[in-house]
């Protein structure tokens, strides 16, 4: 494909590159990851946030852990739910909304921010 035609800037991959610095500067305020337990540490500003920060917020927690750690880059709603983030509906319902405003997506039940989706996540916090 041409570099020069202008409709390649509306075009957007899964596998495209993720924005490393941006990914850290975004979840530093809020979350850490335990490198023994692979776990999401959660910091104060972090639960000041509404659910669907929240969520955002994990996903690309989980997404900076499988760069780091090797891990999977996906995760159930239950495994949401352990965490403890927010009530069980309430963690159900948020990830049904940010599906549907295609914010995130899913795959075999399995939720996940797409690459090209975290800048869009990391300006919504610098609001």
């Amino acid at each position: 494909m041409n570099n020069q035609d202008p409709l390649a800037s509306l075009l957007v991959s899964e596998s495209q590159t993720i924005d490393k610095v941006g990914l850290a500067d975004l979840l530093k305020p809020y979350l850490l990851i335990n490198k023994e337990s692979k776990t999401l540490e959660f910091s104060g500003g972090f639960w000041e946030l509404p659910n669907a920060e929240r969520i955002l917020l994990v996903l690309a927690g989980i997404k900076a852990r499988s760069l780091i750690l090797g891990t999977e880059d996906r995760i159930t709603p239950s495994e949401i739910i352990k965490m403890e983030i927010a009530p069980e509906g309430s963690v159900k319902i948020t990830l049904k909304n940010l599906l549907e405003s295609k914010d995130i997506k899913s795959e075999n039940s399995r939720y996940y921010l797409p690459n090209y989706k975290l800048s869009q996540v990391i300006a919504r916090f610098k609001k």
